[in-house]
């Protein structure tokens, strides 16, 4: 009997060996799901049509229409929006500032949207150039102003673009002669105040003119620029502002510019005073590819 139940207890051990290297193996985990791609457009906000559901974004390819499906995230100033919110904007006039988020499939995820803060404008003469910091200061009737001057800054000085080392060197001499220079300052309204466009007047006692610069000659100390009424050459001492892509130079920089870059890469912005005589001289070099 004991053999009997020993050997029923073999079986059955066995079978469920068996059993349990047959059982099929668990499928193995599904790796997660990679999240879906997007891609972000920008521009400024433009037609907005609620019957087809569309907002044309002005952007710095062309008009884009993009497809508002009621699964799109659409905010204005980071609040939640509708879309005739947005139509109400368009017909206000104002300029508004548009991220669009959409997928892969080109479906809009987000629509954000921002108001663009007018610029502003405030008169004044300039106080101080900071060349190390790349900072005018501008004085107001409130008061002193400093604005950053980045390359973004439109530096003008009697309609022509300048350099803030010839603003500089202006400054300092009107302030030897007890003469202020006068400019208007256009400016954001944002939180930073950057300034957009810094536009100066001439400076008195002093004529402007420009052209291209087409010889120099270090032993005469002398150089020759390419106006609109022909070629003049004036000499130059050591009294004379002299700058080179925005740089304090001498005669032999401007030399190598012009081997460098040839004739048409020196564009010059100079100052004359009532006698002819060269008093600054701004020259930006252009190096062609």
């Amino acid at each position: 009997m004991k053999k009997t139940i020993l050997a029923v207890a073999t079986i059955l051990l066995v079978v469920a060996v068996l059993t349990v290297g047959c059982a099929p193996k668990a499928p193995p985990a599904a790796p997660p799901a990679a999240p879906p791609e997007v891609t972000t457009a920008q521009g400024t906000l433009g037609e907005v049509d609620v019957s087809k559901s569309t907002v044309t974004v002005e952007t710095p390819q062309g008009p884009k229409a993009f497809k508002i499906t009621p699964r799109t995230a659409l905010t204005l100033e980071g609040q939640a929006c509708s879309l005739d919110q947005l139509a109400e904007l368009e017909t206000s006039g104002e300029p508004y500032t548009c991220t669009v988020v959409y997928d892969e499939e080109g479906e809009v995820v987000a629509l954000n949207v921002y108001r663009i803060a007018p610029p502003a404008s405030v008169k004044g003469t300039i106080s101080d150039v900071n060349i190390a910091e790349s900072t005018i200061t501008v004085k107001t009737a409130a008061g002193d102003k400093v604005y950053e001057v980045d390359p973004e800054t439109g530096l003008m000085i009697g309609g022509v673009a300048c350099s803030l080392e010839l603003v500089n060197a202006l400054v300092e001499a009107l302030e030897e002669a007890g003469g202020e220079l006068p400019c208007t300052v256009i400016y954001s309204t944002d939180e930073k105040g950057t300034a957009l466009y810094i536009d100066i007047a001439n400076p008195p006692d002093l004529v402007q003119g420009t052209g291209t610069l087409t010889a120099v000659s270090v032993e005469k100390s002398t150089v020759t620029i390419m106006t609109d009424k022909g070629e003049r050459t004036f000499e130059v001492d050591a009294e004379t502002g002299r700058f080179l892509n925005n740089e304090v130079c001498s005669l032999q920089d401007y030399d190598a510019a012009l081997d460098e870059s040839g004739l048409a890469g020196c564009q010059v912005l100079y100052y004359t005073d009532k006698d002819g005589n060269l008093v600054y001289i701004d020259v930006t070099q252009t190096v062609a590819p």
